[in-house]
């Protein structure tokens, strides 16, 4: 019985840790974002249902929706792109789970036509 009710506690405070830390996922949404391609700096920007990548200093852009599953995992579905040789079509699906929140930055694991990477952001400051 003891056995049990440690089992039970230790399993209990491990979830509850585990679903705290996905709470601070919320600072996607409505903000910012930096992380590096190619040597460059991409600047993403989250909305409620949108979310765009703009790459050369605002040259070139990806727009895509947001199926938001949870704080924490969400799919973007490609809408429009001007970036040149850009291989994805029109509807292509993303899926991204966010798997560490550290201060500013953000890490995650993304899946896409069967490859699956890992990347992170920094949230950018608000201009005051």
């Amino acid at each position: 019985m003891k056995f049990s009710r440690f089992f039970l506690t230790f399993f209990l405070f491990f979830f509850f840790l585990g679903t705290s830390s996905a709470q601070n996922c919320t600072l996607l949404k409505n903000n910012s974002f930096t992380y590096r391609a190619a040597k460059n700096n991409v600047l993403v920007e989250f909305k409620e249902k949108e979310y765009i990548e703009y790459h050369l200093n605002k040259k070139y852009y990806i727009k895509s929706k947001i199926e938001w599953v949870s704080d924490c995992e969400y799919y973007l579905v490609i809408e429009e792109s001007t970036l040149p040789d850009f291989p994805f079509e029109k509807g292509t699906k993303m899926h991204i789970i966010v798997t560490q929140v550290k201060g500013n930055k953000v890490y995650y694991k993304s899946s896409l036509a069967g490859r699956i990477w890992e990347g992170k952001m920094k949230k950018v400051r608000k201009k005051s």
